[in-house]
């Protein structure tokens, strides 16, 4: 996984000795109140004399006076985001097994590792930076999957020390997503390689967007490192739901999937969406399938439904208990509010049902 390397802009600014208009205080001295050039940042101002410090944070660029903590290969974290960032592989492990449990709530148990053990790793050493090429890209993790000669899948996943806990999340959601592909994809599905990085990103935006971390998100979107495909990934998922993705994954033919819609900006609708909730449908719509050999599982109104489960489902208006009679390759047979005529969903059909 890449991302843009995370640069503070700090935003000059100058202040009257007037009284009333030097109530600034420097964050990284103390000093102040401050008169004459300042420096504007997300956590404060900071005076002229700081921000000549040499010494800068790693991850949001602040300048250093004190307070900092080092990671082994000398990259420096401030006072303010040290509380926030994973250090040591104990604390790394957790995260990629809290972001694990988390996908599989979100897309169903076919979202699951068919062989669960995973090597997680953290490194110090940026060793796999690309800093100084275009765009200033770094790699925060990687991953690959072993297949032994009887068939058996061993998984490592390595992630980059010194980084805030929702950016290793995101990492973490992103290189799981390529084991679960290295499980899924079959040798004769052939996908492009900026879709599959694009899937992996699609599976951090959308923990992420549950996380309701809009910050997280507009990184997600504005990552180079997938030329665009991303942005086409999220309005297919929102038209579609995930479960198509993942079941073009294991099923579909094309190196890349069919997008039915534009691959114009959505990051304004991010916004929305993280703050406001999503507009009830009318009636039930099948969102995605996830077909996995003997596992099944449907997207029903945003909530993940087995052959079997009783579940209510809230509509525009009212509310209704779905019952899941049945999963098969394209469709859903549904019981609704206990009627005994069976409702049928449809992949790609639209409000349809009660």
């Amino acid at each position: 996984m890449r991302q843009t390397a995370l640069i503070l802009f700090l935003f000059a600014a100058v202040l009257s000795s007037a009284a009333g208009e030097t109530n600034y205080i420097c964050i990284i001295c103390g000093k102040g109140p401050l008169t004459g050039r300042i420096w504007i940042a997300k956590q404060g101002v900071v005076c002229n004399d700081c921000y000549k410090l040499p010494d800068r944070c790693s991850i949001c660029g602040l300048p250093i006076l004190d307070g900092a903590i080092k990671t082994d290969d000398g990259r420096l974290i401030c006072k303010f985001d040290k509380a926030s960032a994973v250090m040591d592989v104990v604390e790394a492990r957790e995260v990629f097994k809290d972001v694990r449990r988390e996908l599989v709530e979100l897309f169903g148990r076919s979202f699951a590792l068919n062989y669960p053990d995973v090597t997680v790793r953290l490194f110090d050493v940026d060793y796999w930076s690309e800093a100084g090429r275009p765009g200033d890209l770094h790699k925060f993790g990687f991953s690959h999957t072993r297949k032994t000669s009887n068939g058996d899948c061993t998984h490592e996943a390595v992630l980059l020390s010194g980084r805030l806990n929702n950016e290793i999340a995101a990492t973490a959601a992103h290189e799981y997503t390529h084991l679960w592909i290295n499980e899924n994809r079959p040798a004769s599905h052939v996908i492009d390689s900026d879709t599959t990085e694009a899937i992996c990103e699609l599976a951090a935006y959308k923990l992420m967007q549950d996380r309701s971390q809009p910050e997280q998100l507009k990184r997600i979107l504005e990552n180079p490192y997938t030329h665009g495909e991303i942005t086409n990934l999220v309005a297919l998922e929102n038209e579609k739901g995930i479960g198509y993705v993942l079941n073009w994954v294991q099923h579909g033919r094309t190196p890349r999937p069919e997008a039915s819609a534009p691959s114009a900006p959505v990051w304004t609708q991010v916004v929305a969406s993280t703050n406001v909730p999503p507009p009830l449908p009318e009636t039930l719509k099948l969102d995605g399938l996830l077909l996995n050999g003997s596992s099944r599982r449907a997207i029903i109104g945003g909530r993940s439904f087995a052959a079997g489960d009783l579940k209510s489902v809230e509509l525009r208006g009212r509310t209704v208990e779905v019952r899941c009679r049945e999963i098969r390759d394209t469709e859903v047979l549904l019981e609704v509010d206990g009627k005994p005529e069976p409702v049928v969903l449809k992949i790609g059909d639209k409000n349809v049902g009660p």
